[in-house]
């Protein structure tokens, strides 16, 4: 599958002195756009750097306080590194580069934007509209230079299948997937149900797709890429990828749940480590 590298950029962040008010307080907003109110700050402490991996208290939220994640849920520390902003308005990237180490803060941003562009969502939740605000609530813990994040990367390492689905148990009930899984241990909720045959062996198939882990991280995606292509059948991948196309047809979205046993396992793919549930949102393109 594709890997893709992103260029990473701090861009500075200017504010204005207009605020606006509502039950989260009272939020300031950025030239860029971005609403946000500081909780915390400790200015005395270093701001992060291009690149550096950031460990954070992370969570967000519809305006009406219906969760939408909550890292304190996943079972792991909870990582992501800066990058340039993913969108115009102002992006949860503009906010974690104005943010110290130990600091707090509230941004606003809509669902659309925050979603499907920051946290490359495949699609918008139930329930959540494009033009909902989003609160997102974060904390820096810490900021990693290079030893802090060698030992990071190794303390990551499941050490086994039982540790993994204690993970994917925790991350099912955060996310409020009821959906039982099949006799294999995938999980498939269909969003769209699409048209014409399930895919069969043979046909040529193409796809949008995002791939990240229980923890949140991103993985790899197609979204603003070319989609991939393949002929199923001829083209091997892993067991739970092959079963989810036999359940899809065109036009369908999904999101699949592979837990390892059905993925890598035990071994390392790239940023992938042992015993990974991987997490994918499917579009079905195209089918021939």
């Amino acid at each position: 599958m594709k890997k893709f590298v992103y260029i990473l950029i701090l861009l500075p962040v200017v504010f204005t002195p207009y605020s606006c008010s509502d039950k989260y307080g009272d939020f300031q907003v950025a030239d860029s756009g971005l609403q946000y109110r500081i909780v915390e700050s400790h200015e005395s402490a270093p701001l992060p750097n291009i690149g550096d991996l950031l460990e954070l208290e992370y969570s967000y939220e519809k305006e009406d306080g219906t969760m939408l994640f909550d890292s304190n849920e996943g079972g792991r520390k909870y990582m992501k590194t800066l990058e340039k902003p993913a969108h115009t308005g102002g992006s949860i990237e503009d906010g974690l580069a104005m943010m110290h180490e130990g600091d707090s803060a509230l941004f606003k941003i809509s669902a659309e934007n925050f979603l499907l562009f920051s946290e490359k969502y495949g699609h918008l939740p139930n329930g959540v509209d494009a033009l909902d605000p989003i609160v997102v609530k974060v904390r820096i813990v810490d900021i990693m230079d290079e030893k802090d994040m060698e030992v990071y990367l190794s303390s990551r390492f499941h050490t086994g299948e039982e540790k993994e689905m204690e993970i994917l148990e925790n991350y099912l009930k955060n996310a409020n997937i009821t959906t039982e899984p099949t006799a294999s241990g995938l999980y498939f909720i269909e969003r769209n149900a699409g048209s014409g045959d399930y895919i069969k062996e043979g046909n040529e198939v193409a796809v949008n797709y995002t791939l990240t882990l229980t923890d949140g991280s991103l993985v790899e995606t197609t979204l603003g890429q070319e989609p991939m292509s393949f002929v199923f059948g001829r083209d091997k991948f892993i067991a739970g990828w092959e079963e989810a196309m036999r359940m899809m047809k065109k036009g369908m979205t999904a999101t699949v749940i592979i837990p390892s046993k059905l993925g890598y396992g035990s071994e390392t793919k790239g940023d992938i480590l042992p015993y990974s549930t991987l997490i994918f949102d499917i579009e079905i393109l195209d089918v021939k």
